[in-house]
C-alpha cells in the first residue's frame, strides 16, 4: 500500500510531466527571443522530475521513522531549494517581455536579477546537508545554503518592487502585456507562500521546529505551502503561454503596422527580394525557351 508522501510524489511526477511537455511545446511555439521563459520552466518540470523521482525512491527504500542521510535525501533537499531559481527567472524574463510598459531601466534590473539568482543557485548547491545533522532525520541547511535562500527573499523583494513600477504604467500597455502582468501579480501571492518556507526550512534551527523541513517535517505542510504553490505558478505561466501570440503571428503584427518603406528596408525583404530576382533570371529564360520550342512544334 502506497504511503501518504508516496501518493503525492506519484502525483507530482504527473502533473509536472505534463507540464514538461506544454512548456516543450511553448518553447517552440514562441521562437528565438522570446522563450526564454518556458526554457526556464522546462528546467523547473525536469528539476521537480528528478526531485521527486529520488524522494519516492527514498521513501520506498528508508522507512519514515529511520530515515537515514543518504545521497538520495541530500539531493532531494537540494533540488527542491534550487527549483526556485528557474521560478524566478521565468518570472523577470515574463516581465522583461513587457516593452512598453517596462523601460529601459528597469530591463537592466530584470537582466541583473539573474546574476544573484545564479548566485544563491551555487550557494545551494556547494551547500547541500550540513554534515552534523548526518545522524537521525535532522537534514538542517549549511551556512551556503542559507545565504543562498536569503538572496531568494532578496530577489523575491526586488521582483515584487518591479512588478509594482511596471503595472503603474499599465497604461502603456497593450493587451498582451496586460495579460502578462495580470498573470505575474497573480502568481505573487503564491510565489510569497513558497518563498516562505523555503525561508522556514532554511533557519528553523532558529525555533527548533522540524515541520519545515524539506526531508523529514510535516509532507502536509510542504503540500500546501511549496508543492502546490509551485502547482499554480507554473499552471498560470503555461496558460499565459498558451494566450500569447506564437512568432509568426507577431511577425504578420508587425508587418501590418510598417509602410512600405519600412518594410523595403528590413533584412527579411531584402533577402526576399533577391531570391526572387534569382529566381526570376534563371526561370524566365527556360520559360521562354519552351514557349518558342513549343510554337514551333504547333505551327509544324
Amino acid at each position: 500500500m502506497l504511503r501518504y508522501p508516496a501518493i503525492v510524489n506519484i502525483t507530482t511526477l504527473v502533473i509536472y510531466f505534463l507540464y514538461l511537455c506544454v512548456s516543450v511545446y511553448l518553447v517552440a511555439r514562441h521562437g528565438l527571443g522570446r522563450n526564454y521563459p518556458w526554457i526556464c520552466l522546462v528546467v523547473l518540470a525536469l528539476c521537480r522530475l528528478v526531485q521527486v523521482s529520488l524522494d519516492l525512491a527514498a521513501t520506498t527504500m528508508f522507512p519514515a521513522e529511520s530515515v537515514a542521510n543518504t545521497a538520495l535525501q541530500s539531493g532531494v533537499a537540494i533540488l527542491t531549494e534550487l527549483g526556485l531559481t528557474p521560478l524566478f527567472m521565468s518570472t523577470a524574463s515574463l516581465l522583461g517581455l513587457t516593452s512598453r510598459p517596462k523601460g529601459r531601466r528597469m530591463q537592466w534590473i530584470l537582466v541583473f536579477l539573474h546574476i544573484p539568482l545564479t548566485a544563491s543557485l551555487i550557494l545551494i548547491v556547494a551547500g547541500g546537508i550540513d554534515p552534523d545533522s548526518r545522524e537521525g532525520p535532522t537534514f538542517a541547511a549549511t551556512e551556503p545554503t542559507k545565504a543562498g535562500v536569503a538572496l531568494y527573499c532578496a530577489c523575491f523583494v526586488t521582483l515584487v518592487w518591479a512588478t509594482t513600477i511596471i503595472a503603474a504604467r499599465l497604461y502603456l500597455a497593450n493587451s498582451y502585456e496586460v495579460k502578462i502582468l495580470t498573470t505575474v501579480v497573480l502568481s505573487l501571492p503564491f510565489f510569497l507562500v513558497d518563498v516562505v518556507y523555503m525561508m522556514c526550512f532554511a533557519f528553523e534551527s532558529l525555533w527548533s521546529s522540524q515541520r519545515f523541513n524539506v526531508i523529514s517535517g510535516n509532507v502536509t505542510m510542504q503540500l500546501c505551502m511549496q508543492v502546490v504553490m509551485e502547482y499554480v505558478i507554473v499552471g498560470l505561466y503555461l496558460g499565459l503561454g498558451l494566450e500569447l501570440p506564437d512568432k509568426a503571428a507577431r511577425l504578420r503584427d508587425q508587418i501590418s503596422d510598417m509602410d512600405y518603406d519600412q518594410l523595403a528596408g528590413t533584412m527579411l525583404w531584402k533577402m526576399y527580394s533577391g531570391v526572387s530576382a534569382v529566381v526570376a533570371l534563371t526561370i524566365m529564360p527556360t520559360l521562354i525557351f519552351a514557349h518558342w520550342v513549343l510554337g514551333k512544334m504547333l505551327r509544324s
